[in-house]
C-alpha cells in the first residue's frame, strides 16, 4: 500500500506540473544519452539527510538499495547512483541512472527528495547600487571562500566584462551597524577557481586522461559588507558562499 501512495504521488505532481504548462524541475533537468540517464532537484535538507532519509523511500518504491554514505552525501541502488551536495543555502541532489532510465522512472525517484527551498522574498534591483558593487568588486579584485581556515576558492574579477550577471538576493542589517547584501553572480569560468574540479582534472591526469578544458561560466553567491562612515555606506568586504560550474 505504502508503494502505491508513493507511486500515485508522484503521478499527481507530474500530472499537475503539466495541466499548468510547466514541466517539473526533474524533468526540465532530464537528459540521457541513450547508454544513461542524469537529472537534478534542489531541497532545502542537507546533504547528510537527503541520504538519511531517501534509501527507505526509494526501497519502497522499488529500488534495490547497496550501500549509503550520509557524511559524503551518496548513496547506490541497483542502475541508479546519487549525490547530494551544497548548493548555496540549499542542496542540489542528483540522480545518475547506468540503465538509461526514462525521464517518468527518474522523475519518480527524484520525486521523494521533496522539500523544495522556499522562494526567496523579491529584492529590488536598484542600478546604481549594482553599478557599485561591480566597481567596488573590481577594485577588491579578488574574493575567496575561506574552509577549514584555507580559501581554496576564489574569483578573481578584473573588468566589467567579467559580470556575465549581477543580482542583489538579500539584504540585511548585521549586529556591529554594517550592512550586508548577498549577491548572485554568474562569471567567465577562466575567473574562478574551484578546487574540487582542480583535483578532479588532477585525477585525470594522473590516470592518462587528458581532462577537457572547462568553459561553462561559474556561479557565485557572495556577500558584500558596507560600513556607514560619516553617514555614506562605504564597501568593507566581501566573501564567497558558495562557488560551482553552471552545468
Amino acid at each position: 500500500m505504502r508503494l502505491r501512495r508513493i507511486a500515485i504521488s508522484a503521478a499527481v505532481c507530474l500530472a499537475a506540473t503539466a495541466v499548468l504548462g510547466q514541466e517539473p524541475e526533474c524533468a526540465t533537468n532530464y537528459h540521457s544519452d541513450g547508454k544513461s540517464a542524469e537529472t537534478l532537484v534542489m531541497t532545502s535538507l542537507t546533504p547528510k539527510a537527503v541520504i538519511e532519509r531517501l534509501p527507505s523511500r526509494l526501497a519502497a518504491a522499488g529500488a534495490s538499495m547497496e550501500w549509503t554514505e550520509p557524511q559524503k552525501g551518496t548513496l547506490k541502488a541497483a542502475g541508479l547512483e546519487v549525490s547530494a551536495e551544497a548548493s548555496g543555502s540549499a542542496t542540489r541532489v542528483t540522480f545518475r541512472s547506468s540503465a538509461a532510465a526514462s525521464k517518468t522512472a527518474l522523475c519518480r525517484y527524484a520525486s521523494l527528495v521533496g522539500n523544495p527551498p522556499v522562494s526567496r522574498p523579491f529584492v529590488a534591483q536598484d542600478p546604481a547600487l549594482i553599478a557599485q558593487m561591480k566597481d567596488d568588486l573590481i577594485k577588491k579584485h579578488m574574493i575567496v571562500k575561506i574552509e577549514s581556515g584555507v580559501a581554496l576558492n576564489n574569483a578573481t574579477i578584473t573588468s566589467l566584462d567579467d559580470f556575465l550577471e549581477l543580482a542583489i538576493t538579500a539584504v540585511k542589517a548585521a549586529s556591529d551597524g554594517k550592512r550586508e547584501y548577498d549577491v548572485s553572480m554568474l562569471l567567465p569560468h577562466d575567473a574562478c577557481n574551484i578546487a574540487r574540479e582542480a583535483l578532479d582534472d588532477s585525477s585525470s591526469g594522473m590516470a592518462g586522461f587528458l581532462p577537457e578544458k572547462r568553459t561553462k561560466p561559474v556561479r557565485v553567491d557572495a556577500t558584500l559588507v558596507y560600513a556607514n562612515e560619516g553617514g555614506k555606506w562605504r564597501f568593507a568586504d566581501a566573501s564567497i558562499v558558495n562557488i560551482e560550474s553552471t552545468k
